[in-house]
């Protein structure tokens, strides 16, 4: 097996096969890294490669990257599963997911020769799935894609009325997802056909991919130091919004105490009119009582020097006041 020559004849959509294959002996060891969202199906995509039970399936989420390894075909083979991302997750799940991701390339020792992109075909692939599947691809660099294939996960049925193709090419997203990667694409159907192989022709495929890209693989090394500026990148960028939203933040307590301050300022002048009218109208009072006085013979004091009149408080003005408001 080691010595058979491939030949690159990996289908491409819309595009037809490289006239001139490039030959290149199979890679004894062949390593394969999963990665897809949430319950897309790729525990169960690993077990159907190394053709045994060996990823936990049933009720289980995979919350961390898993090597498992066995013999296939005559040659060793090396599956690493990933979590899935969420369909609306937080900061801090995403980054959790995005790091395991990252360190599922490094159990692959020195780097993966292929992506397995693992799509579900149970419902429409929407912009937002497939700007999400971008992303976590670019995780491990641009030259990536094309070490990447599109695997469609197929349950029984889904394709009644449809071929594969036809799926593909009916959906704008799918076609695009697809052609970023090269074309490459391949189903793994809940319910096997009959006659038909469908894990050989994968690994088929990915051996056509690997002697297109002339044995070239995913340098771990590299991918991990980029992977490393990029979240330090990202974590730069989010103390520099927290900060900006902390200085908003700020302003906004800073402009409300001085709209409090003039507030409290306008009530003051407010009650400082409220004062000077009461005191408009207690000075009314006592030239009421003054005049009230004169009317009844009692002299003011530049009239009789000795008899000035008693001294008068607040409260006897107001009290006057209160009374001539009752005779009215």
């Amino acid at each position: 097996m080691d010595s058979e020559e491939v030949m690159v004849e990996m289908k491409e959509t819309g595009k037809s096969p490289d006239s001139q294959p490039v030959p290149l002996s199979v890679v004894s060891g062949l390593r394969i890294i999963l990665i897809g969202e949430r319950e897309a199906g790729k525990s169960a995509v690993g077990n159907a490669i190394l053709g045994s039970e060996m990823f936990d399936t049933v009720g289980v989420r995979t919350r961390e990257a898993v090597k498992r390894q066995r013999e296939v075909a005559e040659r060793q083979v090396t599956v690493v599963d990933t979590p899935g991302w969420e369909w609306f997750p937080s900061r801090g799940s995403s980054l959790g997911v995005r790091r395991e991701i990252v360190r599922g390339v490094s159990l692959c020792q020195p780097g993966p020769h292929a992506v397995l992109l693992v799509v579900p075909l149970s419902f429409s692939f929407t912009k937002r799935e497939r700007q999400a599947a971008e992303e976590h691809v670019e995780l491990l660099g641009e030259r990536a894609w094309g070490h990447t294939v599109v695997l469609f996960t197929v349950k029984g049925g889904r394709l009644k009325d449809a071929t594969l193709e036809e799926e593909v090419e009916e959906s704008e997203e799918l076609q695009g997802l697809v052609e970023r990667c090269g074309g490459r694409y391949h189903a793994l159907y809940g319910r096997s056909r009959k006659g038909h192989d469908a894990v050989a022709e994968l690994l088929e495929k990915l051996d056509n991919m690997v002697a297109k890209n002339r044995g070239e693989l995913l340098s771990s090394e590299e991918v991990l130091e980029e992977a490393r500026e990029k979240e330090e990148e990202e974590e730069r960028r989010h103390q520099e919004e927290d900060r900006e939203r902390e200085e908003d933040l700020r302003r906004a307590k800073e402009a409300l105490r001085e709209l409090e301050m003039e507030e409290e300022k306008e009530e003051v002048q407010g009650e400082g009119g409220k004062a000077t009218e009461e005191s408009t109208r207690q000075q009314r009072g006592r030239r009421r009582y003054t005049d009230e006085k004169s009317d009844t013979g009692v002299e003011s004091s530049s009239a009789d020097p000795t008899s000035a009149p008693p001294h008068l408080t607040w409260s006897d003005l107001r009290a006057i006041r209160d009374q001539r408001c009752k005779t009215q």
